[in-house]
């Protein structure tokens, strides 16, 4: 049984961490064909968006597996680092959205891989946390980078030094998730998949390109910014849909929004 599965349908690639006995902990295994697989994805012009989740209820991913940490010298425990850095960056530098559908727990490196993926979607059973502080330990796989830019310094800080859990609604109030479901969690991402798959994907490759660009000290990001307006206007997507809204006289409408015609 494979440790990490992965299913394709209408263009939305799943990858399902799929150790429920373990409540999803990430191993080397793990990290290795979670690289593996979203680099395909991303070189995969039929693929136009990855969702990431947790096989089970009680678990997107309780974190790195203390099995693969126990007994680390410091030299190993470096290595085990940068191995899940190199993945979870796959993930974050990936030109499709990737998406993270949160089922239960999603703590330590569990919380740190939905943090690499551009939307996360809890589910009303979700519990997320940094709780590395109570094993005399900080996050290692990009969460003291990351959680800042999402939830601001101070956010960031209060999670990680406290290692406290919060649920769903804590969360979206932190800006930790992008939004919650009472429903089923996987089937709310993949109806968000359905709807960003409908959209350019050279346009959204650029957006995730300038949006990252902006993190870059001084004016790089605007740079970036206008180059990527540009090489949109070489798509036929944009032509299309330029003329689209001309001959129509009203605006595209997002899934699940609704935006007045345009009066002319």
């Amino acid at each position: 049984m494979a440790v990490l599965e992965r299913e394709r349908s209408k263009g939305v690639e799943v990858l399902t961490l799929n150790r429920p006995e373990r409540l999803n902990a990430i191993n080397r295994e793990v990290l290795s064909l979670l690289e593996a697989y979203v680099t395909e994805a991303a070189k995969d012009n039929d693929i136009r968006c990855v969702v990431v989740t947790g096989a089970g209820e009680q678990a997107f991913s309780a974190g790195a597996d203390v099995g693969d940490l126990s007994d680390l010298d410091p030299l190993q425990a470096l290595e085990l680092m940068t191995t899940g850095q190199r993945a979870y960056a796959t993930l974050e530098e990936c030109p499709k959205p990737v998406l993270a559908a949160i089922n239960g727990y999603a703590l330590g490196g569990g919380l740190e891989l939905a943090l690499a993926c551009d939307l996360r979607i809890a589910g009303t059973n979700a519990r997320l946390g940094q709780p590395e502080i109570t094993l005399a330990n900080v996050p290692g796989w990009g969460g003291t980078q990351r959680l800042p830019r999402i939830v601001g310094e101070g956010v960031a800080k209060d999670l990680i030094l406290t290692g406290r859990v919060v649920g769903p609604s804590e969360a979206l109030a932190l800006r930790l998730v992008s939004r919650t479901t009472e429903g089923p969690v996987l089937e709310a991402a993949l109806s968000l998949a359905d709807g960003l798959s409908s959209y350019s994907p050279t346009a959204v490759a650029l957006a995730k390109q300038a949006i990252h660009a902006g993190r870059a000290p001084g004016r790089h990001g605007y740079v970036v910014e206008r180059q990527a307006v540009a090489l949109c206007f070489t798509t036929t997507e944009q032509h299309e849909a330029v003329r689209r809204f001309l001959s129509k006289g009203a605006r595209p409408t997002p899934k699940g929004a609704e935006v007045p015609t345009a009066r002319t």
